[in-house]
């Protein structure tokens, strides 16, 4: 199953989902997201969601996403990420 599968039964199913995301600057974090759906104004490469642990609507690049639900499905590649690599962790209230 591709990531565009994961997001597209996420989204009939209208489930939340826990995603892990590394950033353009390689900051990797994890966060569960709800009320999922593509992106209008950037196409079909990127997904809006709402963030539970800060309360608020994101945009996310689904090549970004690394993992869905501890199922991973990377498509970055490290070496261009750089030394600056750092992972955050967001605890989930």
């Amino acid at each position: 199953m591709t990531i565009e599968e994961v997001i597209d039964r996420a989204i009939m199913f209208q489930q939340a989902i826990e995603i892990e995301y590394c950033t353009r600057n390689g900051k990797v974090f994890t966060c569960v997201i709800s009320d999922i759906g593509y992106s209008s104004y950037y196409c079909g490469g990127y997904i809006q969601a709402y963030r539970k642990d800060i309360g608020e609507e994101r945009t996310f690049k689904v090549s970004r996403i690394m993992s869905v639900n501890g199922h991973y499905f990377s498509q970055i590649y490290w070496n261009q990420i750089g030394d600056g690599f750092k992972r955050i962790s967001l605890t989930l209230h």
